[in-house]
């Protein structure tokens, strides 16, 4: 299984997909401890080979190293994804600490675009931390882009082929604050394909490069070990069928789908030190893990961690 924890729900951006400019946050957390003891017990009870860290924003998580830490301790595979604002100087830090799997989101290639998705003028402080990223021998580097009507895929690719990285579109999903106007925003990822070549930007299909998550494919007279574009496709070819996926809140609640808006509680078994029942608990959950009635929830992103 591939368990993302989501460290805390806060952010320091307010993208339109995402949060509302005003945000609520939840008025607490679990502790530090006792999320480091919960990524333990579900590793414990069901095959984890892989661990990514999210919030909200992770790296605004005081704890942030402590958790990488105990991840590298539990997995060989300890990613993270942020969104690069304050990404840069943490970066030796978190190294050290272990991680090796890093994904920053970017969802416009100059400044104007990215004021627009987020609210915030910082796209200097992202690129910033994709360069440094870089430096710091994170292979390969994966840059996330939501993409909606708003978004020119075509300045994205160049602009990953410039840097350097693989570039990951997302296809906008019906979550939260989304929900509002999402029909009007969303864009297929076969739409964008059709944009790209309509900008002069050639792609073929590379199945034998394809993610669980993700189709890739690979640009004319680019390297593909350097970049190479994605798209994930939650919306138009759902990927139910290899998904592994489980996610663990700031808030002890255990989700096996980006669209459960349930989960499971599993604090309250933690706190009462029932070990046994917590085991039961999170078998269950990951057993009865099955594709979701509809792709909409109603929560904001932050609050699952993506």
């Amino acid at each position: 299984m591939y368990l993302r924890v989501s460290v805390t729900d806060r952010c320091n951006l307010r993208c339109t997909y995402c949060l509302p400019e005003d945000a609520h946050f939840a008025p607490s957390r679990v502790t530090p401890d006792e999320l480091d003891r919960l990524m333990a017990v579900i590793c414990a009870s069901v095959s984890v080979t892989k661990i990514r860290l999210t919030g909200g924003e992770p790296t605004l998580c005081p704890s942030l190293t402590q958790h990488i830490r105990t991840a590298a301790w539990l997995v060989p595979t300890v990613g993270l994804t942020t969104n690069g604002v304050v990404l840069e100087r943490l970066l030796p830090e978190l190294r050290e600490a272990g991680l090796n799997r890093l994904n920053i989101s970017l969802d416009a290639a100059e400044p104007e675009g990215f004021r627009r998705a987020t609210r915030h003028d910082r796209f200097a402080a992202v690129l910033g931390s994709i360069r440094a990223a870089k430096r710091a021998g994170f292979t390969p580097l994966k840059i996330n882009a939501v993409a909606s009507v708003d978004t020119d895929p075509a300045a994205l690719a160049r602009l990953a082929i410039a840097e350097g990285f693989h570039l990951r579109f997302i296809e906008l999903m019906d979550i939260g604050v989304a929900h509002a106007d999402w029909a009007g925003r969303h864009v297929p990822a076969s739409a964008l394909r059709e944009r790209l070549e309509q900008a002069g930007v050639a792609i073929a299909e590379a199945p034998d490069r394809d993610e669980p998550t993700s189709r890739v494919w690979t640009v004319n007279g680019v390297d593909p070990a350097a970049t190479t574009l994605g798209f994930i496709t939650t919306v138009t070819s759902p990927f139910c069928a290899t998904c592994d996926r489980i996610r663990l809140t700031s808030q002890g609640r255990l989700h096996t789908c980006l669209f459960d808006e349930r989960g499971v509680d599993l604090l309250p078994l933690l706190r009462a030190d029932d070990l046994v029942g917590l085991d039961a608990a999170i078998r269950q959950a990951v057993g009865a893990k099955s594709p979701p009635p509809r792709f909409q929830r109603s929560g904001i992103m932050a609050g699952i961690g993506g």
